[in-house]
């Protein structure tokens, strides 16, 4: 019988569900596959060769990585950097294990993360989008998820470059929770910039990954992360995607677990917005408001959301403000433009929206002005 290193702190049970998880050459299918035909992850490394091997999809290969696999060596070495780095894990056995991602087809079989327990978030909601966000797109994730976080939703993406850093970003700026998929284990940054980003959001939601801690980012991992983004939500909203996008595989995924999609309308000529116009043929609700994706929801989903904030009746705003805010509109616009509009001098349009902006109602991207929350 295999033996396990002394941990007292960890059940054996656990130790098991960890270690098939590191095993080369079983993935999730396989992982479910043995543990139904066998009983536990336990029973999987106790069984004999013949017995493996009438598991489906098990050739002479994979049942020899998984009775050559070093238990005792391979685990002290994972949970000294679990224990190190302050990662914890949780298995599909834990009555902690996320209940939405649980009910999907190939729930991962372990969870690792570093951060909060995230199996009593309200309103888990997935936020995915390009690399590389056009000033429009920018506009919009800072709006909807704004107000999405304001309301209590805890905004899930997956702290990729461009749309999935600034949903991140933007719940953090309203104190709300948000979670981080990651497409790597969890000793590593990916991409590298975001490592402070990565500290922050342990400190109010949690990063994590089905992958043992040392795997390190390869493409052919992302396509899981994005199932698990999407599983772990009520439903995803694509703010912006190409027609081959990531954002696109994570939209696939949520329709084929049954869950809601979302997808911002765009410039009908930017090849940004193909992908998300495509999935508005295809049926998903197009969004122009928080409200076209929370009415989607049933009230039982919703009864965790606070009321929508009246930032009007919160913050005075002077003469001044108000008109500049009704000429700003719903348009981006050039400050030279403002001053024109307004006919003010330079200098008291450009101290407007310096306060506007410390007021959080305008904001400033790629030198234009524009709102910074939704009406």
């Amino acid at each position: 019988m295999k033996t396990l290193f002394s941990d007292d702190d960890v059940s054996e049970a656990e130790h098991y569900w960890v270690a098939l998880n590191m095993v080369l050459g079983v993935g999730k299918t396989l992982f479910h596959r043995l543990v139904q035909a066998l009983g536990s992850p336990r029973n999987v490394f106790n069984a004999s060769r013949q017995q493996l091997m009438q598991v489906e999809g098990i050739g002479a290969k994979t049942a020899a990585q998984i009775q050559k696999f070093d238990l005792e060596r391979n685990l002290d070495r994972e949970y000294r950097l679990m224990r190190d780095t302050g990662v914890r894990v949780l298995t599909l056995e834990d009555p902690r294990y996320p209940p939405l991602l649980k009910a999907i087809y190939d729930p991962p079989p372990v969870l690792y993360f570093k951060g909060r327990v995230f199996d009593d978030v309200s309103f888990p909601f997935a936020v995915v989008g390009t690399r590389a966000a056009s000033s429009y797109g920018k506009i919009a994730t800072e709006r909807l998820c704004s107000e999405l976080a304001q309301r209590g939703a805890c905004l899930i993406s997956g702290m990729a470059r461009g749309v999935d850093t600034l949903v991140h970003i933007t719940a953090l700026k309203e104190n709300a929770v948000t979670l981080a998929v990651m497409g790597c284990g969890l000793t590593h940054t990916y991409p590298p910039e975001n490592r402070a980003l990565k500290e922050k959001i342990i400190e109010s939601g949690a990063i994590i990954s089905e992958f043992p801690m040392s795997t390190k980012p390869d493409r052919n991992n992302f396509p899981a992360r994005n199932r698990v983004i999407s599983g772990l939500a009520h439903g995803t909203l694509v703010i912006e995607a190409g027609e081959k996008s990531g954002a696109l595989i994570t939209a696939h995924f949520a329709l084929e677990q049954g869950r809601e999609v979302f997808a911002l309308p765009g410039n009908i000529f930017s090849p940004k917005s193909q992908g998300a116009h495509n999935l508005i043929k295809k049926g998903a609700k197009l969004v122009d408001g928080v409200d076209a994706i929370l009415e989607e929801f049933s009230p039982e989903v919703q009864q965790n959301l606070v009321a929508k904030k009246n930032d009007d009746e919160k913050i005075e705003l002077t003469d001044f403000e108000k008109l500049l805010l009704s000429l700003i509109g719903h348009e981006q616009h050039h400050v030279d433009d403002l001053i024109e509009r307004s006919h003010l001098p330079a200098a008291d349009v450009l101290a407007t929206l310096v306060q506007l902006e410390l007021k959080d109602r305008v904001t400033q991207t790629d030198g234009l002005w524009h709102l910074a929350r939704f009406p």
